[in-house]
């Protein structure tokens, strides 16, 4: 049985993500997060765009995906076996989205 508490999961990295979401994304506006034991999602509120920009993180059996839509479709998809390196892109990728939101928003 995994240990939830540990930080080896997603589930128990979730304030770590929760404040990452907090600093990359105080000065962009029209964001959101959704975080549970599996899945974090970022996205842009965009009510012109039902494809818009967003950002997830899944954890699965063998690892974890990360998947960066661009507003347009689908411009990365990543998978990482251990959660440090999962996390590690997953904040690149909220930085370029953060980046891309407050150049073209």
């Amino acid at each position: 049985m995994k240990d939830y508490s540990s930080k080896s999961t997603l589930e128990g990295n979730l304030i770590q993500i929760e404040n990452l979401y907090k600093s990359i994304f105080t000065e962009v506006g029209n964001t959101s997060i959704e975080l549970s034991n599996k899945l974090v999602s970022v996205w842009h509120e965009d009510s012109t765009n039902i494809d818009a920009a967003s950002l997830e993180i899944i954890e699965q059996d063998e690892g974890y995906i990360i998947s960066y839509w661009d507003g347009y479709s689908l411009a990365e998809q990543i998978d990482e076996k251990e959660i440090k390196s999962a996390l590690k892109v997953f904040k690149r990728l909220a930085r370029k989205l953060a980046k891309n939101l407050q150049r073209f928003s």
